[in-house]
Order: structure tokens, then C-alpha cells, then sequence
């Protein structure tokens, strides 16, 4: 009688093909750990990255809508400047046989000895941006938009100190009327005027980079809202620029994840701002 061919594995066997298996997979954990944690580093690194980014574009966005020689660095954590809605030309010479201001004068020009005053504007304005016009209102304190003539930053013509402010009465696509200031002490060069509503600031503080806006001049800013967190370290810095050459602003922040054992990314954005009023 013929035996049966029995084939199979032995316990030992099994044993020797586990043990390969195993050592096989630790070689192989070894080797695919670096690459793996490299990737998963790099990847937290990037997101980094973006926030900063994002942060620093929203900042140097809205930086370079400030009104002409209006910013200004404080300790180099806080960088403040008044925000510019619109803006134009005035006329200086007498206009059409229509009068803008819906008077019957006809020459409806910039009279730079009133308080209280309509002008045409040379081209179009968009008036659904000045969103403050009211009587007896207080420029720069979220109650009225404000008209601004030849801000040098200087002294007798620093918006900061209401030099040559007006509270917005009135506003259409080509007129602006205005009341309530001295007469603006020095004409533009160029006949131009600014819309602007409050200050705004960035504040870098306590890990985190918060936005502030309509709040007094030299008044309480509040609590903002926050634009960045994870924030190491950040540095601005602001050089006012010539006649001839562009004002010049510097944002530095560095971001933190702890989870990458103090891992950090540092990036600088410049923005350059047009001062000439």
C-alpha cells in the first residue's frame, strides 16, 4: 500500500519565516521613518509658511491704501495709519455752465477760506464707499468720514492733530461738500483731496498679531480681531521716504508650531507707500 505525500510547513518553519518578516519590517521602518517624518515636517513647515504669508498680504494690502504721511511705527510691535476710502482732484479753475453742488453758483470750486463748503470733483468718484456723512459729526472717531487737503505728516498739516480735516457732508459721484473745519492751511500742488474714516492699527502682542480699527485718535483701540497666532517674534519698521523717493515699510514676524520641538519660519515683506499728498 502506497503512503500519502503530505506537504506542509513545520513549526519551525513558521517561526524562521516570522522572525525574517519581522527583522525584514524593522529594516524597512528604519529606512522609510526619515523620509516619512522629513515629509510630514515639511508639510507643517509650508502651512507655516502660508499663515505668515497670508498675514503679511493682508497687512501690506491695506498698509498701502494709508493716507499720504499717515503711518507711523510705535516700539516696532504696533503700526498705525489712517485708512483711504477715496480720493480725487478738486477744480481750481472755474467749471461748466452746470453747477455740480445743485446751487445756482456755477463756479464750483475748492474755496480754501471756508468752513463749510461743495467743490466738483475733476473725474468720477465712487460714492458708495464714504459710508459716515452726517452733520456735526467727529472725523476720524467712526461718526464721519473725513476730507483731507495736503497731509504732510508735519506740523499745521498732520490729520492726527485735525490740521486740515472736514467732516463729509455730502457726497455724489462728482461733488464732495464738507463743513466744519478751519480753512485747510495749504493747497495740493497737484489739487488733489483724500476720503478717509478712522485709524487703523496692527498690534503685535502676546503670541498674536490682532487688527484694530474705528476707534478714536488717541483713544482705547479694543480688542480687534485677531489676524495671526503662533506668532515667536515680529518687527515693523517704517522709513518716510524723500521728495523723490517712496516711503518704505518693513514687516518681519516670525511663526512657531511647538509640535515641530520649536520649529519656526521667518519671513520679511517691504511694501512701498506713495507719500505725495
Amino acid at each position: 500500500m502506497r503512503a500519502l505525500n503530505k506537504k506542509g510547513f513545520t513549526l519551525i518553519e513558521l517561526i524562521v519565516v516570522i522572525l525574517v518578516i519581522g527583522i525584514l519590517s524593522g529594516v524597512l521602518f528604519l529606512v522609510l521613518r526619515g523620509p516619512i517624518q522629513a515629509f510630514i515636517d515639511v508639510e507643517k513647515r509650508a502651512r507655516l509658511v502660508d499663515i505668515a504669508d497670508t498675514a503679511l498680504q493682508r497687512m501690506t494690502r491695506e498698509i498701502r491704501l494709508a493716507l499720504p504721511n499717515s503711518i507711523r511705527v510705535t516700539g516696532g510691535t504696533t503700526i498705525e495709519f489712517l485708512r483711504t476710502l477715496d480720493g480725487g482732484r478738486y477744480r481750481t479753475f472755474p467749471g461748466g455752465a452746470v453747477s455740480v453742488c445743485g446751487g445756482a453758483v456755477v463756479d464750483d470750486r475748492l474755496d480754501f477760506a471756508s468752513t463749510a463748503d461743495c467743490f466738483e470733483v475733476m473725474g468720477l468718484l465712487n460714492a458708495t464707499t464714504v459710508a459716515n456723512i452726517q452733520t456735526g459729526g467727529t472725523c476720524l472717531a467712526s461718526t464721519s468720514d473725513c476730507l483731507v487737503i495736503f497731509n504732510t505728516g508735519q506740523l499745521g498739516a498732520n490729520a492726527y492733530n485735525d490740521d486740515n480735516l472736514a467732516d463729509i457732508t455730502g457726497v455724489t459721484t462728482n461733488s464732495v461738500t464738507f463743513t466744519g473745519a478751519p480753512p485747510f492751511p495749504f493747497e495740493s500742488p497737484r489739487q488733489r483731496f483724500f476720503i478717509v474714516d478712522t485709524p487703523v492699527s496692527f498690534v503685535c502682542s502676546g503670541n498674536e498679531i490682532n487688527r484694530h480699527d474705528n476707534y478714536p485718535v488717541g483713544g482705547a483701540v479694543g480688542a480687534g480681531n485677531l489676524l495671526v497666532n503662533q506668532v515667536a517674534s515680529c518687527s515693523f519698521s517704517y522709513d518716510p521716504g524723500s521728495a523723490t523717493r517712496a516711503a518704505l515699510v518693513t514687516l518681519n514676524i516670525t511663526i512657531q508650531d511647538t509640535s515641530l520641538t520649536g520649529a519656526s519660519v521667518t519671513l520679511l515683506q517691504q511694501a512701498h507707500v506713495d507719500n505725495q499728498p
